[in-house]
């Protein structure tokens, strides 16, 4: 019990010795995309009717084509003397991903779809711990590399089907119960700083399955990210 208390004392005296402190904002883009036997790259949706004697049929929406992804944050880092880096980066993001919708039927009205697509949108509060190194490569101009983990809290889901050749308008669905309560995706980034702009560029792997307890069909989906954001440090 005693370690108990002496963790937080050795919390703080690592923070204490820290060759520096920052603190920054970024921004970030880039893309996502869905992986796993459930992902799809094309799908097809039909209203059902009496004349082609068949029944409803949803577009999927579980899509592994990529499509472009958004999000802000907010970063802490210490460095040490020995250039040994700690992070912790939290902040919102906006996964998406993409199926193409290669054909439409009304009834027994068969449309093939030019430029049909249906749009997931995930929103996620996104918490980065990371531990890396530092290497300097000149007076105010550094390379960083780290390595941690995303433990991404869903909020909700939504999707958006866009079919120009049979709808005016995109039809919107909520999806709620799809982003999981805690994403967690394994993740590497590099950067690249000067004294107060960086870039940085990362993957992250996601190792939660999206569909665990569903039930019918394949139940396998896991979210991959390729990110690329500026980050500016507020001191």
């Amino acid at each position: 019990m005693k370690i108990l208390y002496i963790l937080p004392f050795l919390l703080v005296s690592q923070i204490a010795l820290a060759q520096r402190t920052t603190l920054s904002v970024g921004l970030n883009s880039g893309i996502s995309r869905f992986a796993g036997a459930s992902a799809e790259k094309t799908t097809t949706s039909g209203t059902g009717g009496p004349f082609c004697g068949c029944l409803l049929r949803e577009a999927s929406y579980l899509g592994d084509v990529p499509a472009i992804t958004y999000g802000a944050n907010l970063a802490v880092q210490h460095e040490f003397k020995n250039h040994f880096l700690l992070g912790l980066e939290t902040g919102y993001e906006n996964l998406r991903t993409r199926i193409n919708v290669e054909q439409y039927q009304l009834d027994d009205m068969i449309f093939k779809t030019d430029n049909g697509y249906s749009i997931t949108r995930n929103h996620f509060i996104n918490i980065f711990p990371s531990a890396g190194y530092n290497f300097p490569l000149a007076e105010n101009l550094d390379l960083s590399l780290r390595g941690g983990a995303d433990f991404g809290i869903g909020l909700n889901s939504s999707s958006r089907l866009v079919i120009k050749d049979v709808f005016e308008d995109d039809q919107y669905t909520d999806r709620d119960g799809l982003a999981p309560g805690l994403d967690f995706r394994p993740r590497v980034e590099a950067k690249i700083a000067g004294k107060r702009l960086g870039l940085a560029v990362s993957y992250a792997h996601g190792a939660t399955n999206w569909l665990n307890g569903w039930a019918g069909g394949a139940t396998d989906l896991h979210m991959r990210v390729w990110r690329v954001g500026v980050q500016y440090r507020i001191f």
